[in-house]
């Protein structure tokens, strides 16, 4: 599957905490109870890891704080599409939100690879938690200015199934990322998510 850069869309914010290069973006967690759990009731799930954005490549004509405001940037990108496509309440069937921060063309790509690029296969699930989640980030920079960039990801969560048994998916690959008058957003992707059987799922221009 082919596709172009489309009409970029914008991401809803999140919070974010920047040590150097590196931003930590706290994602979907679950709140724990303070009581004290008695036999009768069931420990509180556990929460999800956080994301980890590091910048690899392309900064060496960025200062520290265009960096970190650029991580900050594309880091909303990416929490907004793990959240949706991950996390959020299960059991669950609607997905495609997913890719609001997907270009217009890249979005329809990805609807057609919803199975590989969310938890859509299990949508059953009574509970789904991120145990690891990095991104590291190339920019392309030209005259002192960022026009776009690549965030290689891996990503791994743990799905509880309704009869107790976990699943884990792991997703690895890369996200290919367009700035347009400062808004970030995705054009295309080459990822393969393994659930028990690797499957890839690509959409380059």
């Amino acid at each position: 599957m082919m596709t172009d850069m489309g009409h970029p869309r914008r991401s809803a914010g999140r919070a974010v905490l920047r040590t150097g290069a590196v931003a930590t973006l706290m994602l979907w967690s679950t709140a724990c109870s303070t009581g004290t759990i008695t036999d009768d009731e069931d420990p509180p799930p556990a929460k999800s890891a956080a994301l980890r954005v590091q910048t690899v490549g392309g900064a060496d004509q960025l200062d520290e704080r265009t960096r970190a405001q650029l991580e900050g940037e594309v880091g909303d990108v990416i929490s907004g599409y793990v959240v949706e496509a991950f996390l959020l309440d299960f059991p669950r069937q609607e997905f495609v939100r997913a890719f609001e921060s997907f270009t217009s063309r890249a979005a329809s790509s990805a609807a057609v690879d919803i199975d590989q690029l969310t938890a859509a296969s299990v949508r059953d699930a009574t509970d789904v938690r991120a145990t690891e989640l990095d991104a590291r980030l190339s920019f392309l920079t030209r005259s002192g200015d960022v026009h776009g960039g690549t965030a290689a990801v891996h990503f791994a969560f743990e799905a509880t199934m309704e009869d107790g048994t976990t699943r884990p998916l792991v997703l690895d690959g890369r996200f290919l990322l367009d700035a347009e008058r400062g808004t970030w957003s995705i054009f295309g992707y080459d990822v393969a998510l393994d659930n028990g059987d690797v499957v890839d799922a690509e959409s380059i221009p």
